[in-house]
């Protein structure tokens, strides 16, 4: 079988690095890229990348519209380095290089995203995810692989995600005025799309209006058997800037989303004798609001400064309602409702300065700034069950985590040291954090906890950085650096429990760890970069050592034969090793053809050995675009191969000791997907771009959503293997006007 993947692996690989160039017609050569990339997340300023002493992936507004990305999880479906656990309507994790979640900040228009709160429990789990955008109106998006915890903080110690939309400015193009209007489809979630965008310019103002609406469902698997579901998200985009010299601006970004997700479930109680159903109503609502000022007007202190005040809140409820009976019958009775909530509101201040000194040949490019944020998370339950024709609250424990108020503030400093005519970049970067989580004591004790247990947890800590960048030439350059990170438990996995009965499923315990310790990662990343007039590439190696990583763990079981109950808890692993590779290229045969490559691998293993669960396949991408002129309108087609190796290099459970029905975990199989894509602009105003995604119906199942799962606890759950796979062959469709 592994041949058979190779081979396929392989034929994707030659077709599309011999394709022959004579399919190239001389026509306009505006697509050859040569031209410079620039990024912000490797020092919170724009640079060059050819700058930055380590890997970024970076995916442009061409890219995002070529590949036809609908929602946060296509944005990096042909990024092989990037893992995102989750789909449409479904809360979504990112995962680096083995290490996701809550350590890897994301970041979107310079205001932090916010964290995620989700159990271990595989994918159906109660929780809530990130990464709930909207995808149209996105200029670019940048991942440092790395370590960032200098220039972001704690949370950055599994990387960076860092999103920016379009400014008015990017529509406009010099023009005082811009309207489009899209519609689309995508098979993915049978979801349809409408929006507008508005811009306009008047004096020394410019605003932008951006609205989309989207109607579909739940991400279902291959064989469509997921439960039933509706799912509209509706997002509002909305900035005004205000130029108030040449040198310097202050704008005004509000950004609204509202999700809401309509499901209906049946299954068989614990005796498998009666029909019971369940209606579930989610909304999730996100806003973000910002007040930015930049200036690039030279003073003694800086070249250029930004500063942000920011506000940002997540709420998601979810109400259900149980039922004897089959949905869509008489008399359905109701038995249950439940109640569940998260909310988390932060506001803060982030800063960032910028000064040069020295000369062309010569200097210290200095980049320093402050970071303060406020932020407070809860998450309450309730239940209400029908005893004798009166609903009273359930017997079920409903305590998550004592309400937490949590302070960040954090100051750093990096010098970017210009040296042999700049020909080298030396990297030297400093920051000090202190975090502070306060829980509410008083609510714990009420719930029947020992306050004792939930007192404030603050740390103060250094995070050191230091790498170079060594220009060989005006094309190619090498990197290195030495990247710390550190990590405080969050609230939810530190003090957080939870206890979750439903249906035929066991009985669910997340038990806390109120002795959880810090993570501490120490990281040397090496590379070669390469960007000719045709050719360009990348070439990275890594090596990660954490320390006490944050993992979960099955802690025990009761019953005989099928489970009545689970507990499981989060871990310290004593050291856990991180090494692998990455590569990417991309070459133009001709004006008109490219072809593209990139593959990721990374293995992970703790201190006894034992595979790290949370590392991904190796993953990879190959695929061609050619770009052409019809009836004197311009058009692209691109064709992508994505594959994966099997996943077996996994760490089975420890529930039932000598068991290995409940201790093995879900292993995957390799596979290889082809994607089609076309574009065509059909007059000066009006386009149409079209795709078709697994074009051959593969069935596999994503790693990344079964990671470190057991296969017999999930279908004690009530979650089947077919559960689990991706959809099949899906087409999408877009249309945009534009003025």
């Amino acid at each position: 079988m592994k041949c058979t993947q190779l081979s396929l692996v392989s034929l994707a690989v030659a077709s599309a690095f011999t394709a022959p160039s004579v399919l190239a017609e001389e026509a306009e050569p505006q697509h050859r890229q040569a031209t410079e990339v620039m990024v912000v997340s490797g020092s919170r300023l724009e640079q060059s990348l050819d700058s930055v002493a380590g890997s970024v992936v970076v995916i442009d507004e061409e890219a995002i519209q070529r590949n036809m990305s609908t929602d946060f999880s296509s944005l990096f479906r042909n990024e092989a380095a990037v893992d995102v656990k989750g789909g449409a309507g479904k809360p979504t994790s990112v995962t680096i290089r083995g290490i996701g979640g809550n350590r890897v900040m994301m970041v979107k228009d310079g205001v932090r995203v916010n964290n995620q709160y989700s159990s271990p429990l595989g994918p159906g789990a109660e929780g809530t995810g990130r990464g709930l955008i909207e995808v149209e109106g996105l200029k670019q998006v940048e991942v440092v692989k790395a370590a960032a915890s200098t220039m972001y903080g704690s949370d950055a110690l599994g990387g960076v995600v860092v999103m920016n939309t379009k400014d008015a400015s990017d529509y406009l193009m010099g023009e005082t005025g811009y309207f489009s209007a899209n519609a689309g489809y995508t098979g993915l979630n049978n979801e349809y799309t409408a929006g507008f965008t508005l811009a306009h310019a008047f004096g020394d103002f410019e605003h932008l209006v951006s609205y989309q609406r989207r109607e579909g469902e739940e991400q279902q698997n291959y064989d469509e058997t997921l439960p039933d579901s509706d799912l509209t998200t509706d997002s509002l985009l909305v900035k005004s800037k205000y130029y108030i010299n040449d040198t310097s601006n202050i704008q005004l970004t509000l950004d609204y989303l509202n999700q809401q997700l309509d499901r209906w479930e049946q299954d068989w109680n614990s005796t498998g004798n009666n029909m019971r159903s369940i209606d579930y109503d989610r909304q999730t609502e996100v806003f973000n609001g910002s007040l930015r000022y930049r200036s690039d007007k030279a003073t003694v202190a800086h070249d250029a400064m930004d500063i942000t005040l920011y506000y940002g809140m997540t709420d998601q409820t979810e109400h259900r309602d149980y039922y004897w009976g089959e949905q869509g019958t008489i008399g359905r009775d109701k038995y249950e409702v439940r109640d569940y909530e998260f909310t988390e509101e932060r506001y803060g201040l982030a800063s960032t300065f910028s000064k040069f000194i020295g000369s062309d040949n010569y200097g210290h490019n200095i980049t320093y700034g402050v970071d303060v944020e406020q932020s407070e998370m809860s998450r309450p339950r309730d239940y209400q069950v029908l005893n004798n024709g009166m609903w009273q609250p359930s017997d079920t424990d409903l305590f998550a985590f004592a309400d937490t108020e949590s302070l960040r503030v954090g100051g750093f400093i990096q010098d970017d040291i210009l040296l042999m005519d700049g020909k080298l970049n030396l990297v030297a970067g400093l920051r000090y954090d202190y975090y502070r989580n306060t829980p509410d004591q008083q609510q714990a004790a009420d719930a029947g906890r020992d306050p004792a247990n939930f007192e404030q947890m603050s740390e103060g800590f250094w995070s050191p950085k230091i790498g170079m960048v060594y220009h060989m030439s005006d094309d190619v350059s090498v990197y290195a650096q030495y990247a710390y990170g550190h990590m405080m438990p969050t609230a939810d996995v530190k003090w957080g429990e939870l206890e979750i009965k439903d249906g035929a499923m066991p009985l669910v315990k997340v038990l806390p760890n109120y002795d959880l310790k810090s993570e501490q990662s120490n990281t040397l990343e090496i590379g070669v970069r390469g960007n000719h007039r045709d050719t360009s590439y990348e070439l990275t190696g890594f090596y990660t050592q954490v320390e006490d990583f944050i993992d979960w763990e099955f802690v025990g079981m009761t019953g005989v034969g099928k489970p009545d109950s689970l507990e499981y808890r989060y871990i310290n692993r004593k050291e856990v090793t991180l090494y692998g590779f990455e590569a990417q290229a991309s070459h133009w045969f001709s004006n008109n053809f490219q072809v593209f490559g990139n593959i990721a691998y990374t293995h992970g293993e703790d201190e006894n050995g034992d595979y790290l669960n949370t590392v991904s396949p190796t993953k990879g991408t190959v695929g061609a675009n050619y770009y052409t002129e019809l009836a004197g309108r311009s058009a692209d087609m691109g064709l992508a191969v994505r594959f994966a190796d099997k996943m077996d290099r996994t760490t089975d459970l420890d529930v039932v000791p000598g068991n290995d029905f409940y201790n093995r975990v879900y292993t995957t199989a390799g596979y290889a997907l082809v994607d089609l894509t076309a574009n065509m602009e059909l007059t000066q105003n009006l386009s149409l771009r079209a795709g078709v995604f697994n074009l051959f119906d593969k069935e596999y199942i994503d790693y990344a959503d079964v990671a470190g799962q057991a296969q017999a606890l999930l279908e004690a759950a009530g979650t089947v293997e077919s559960d689990l796979t991706q959809p099949g062959r899906y087409f999408n469709v877009s249309v945009k006007l534009a003025f």
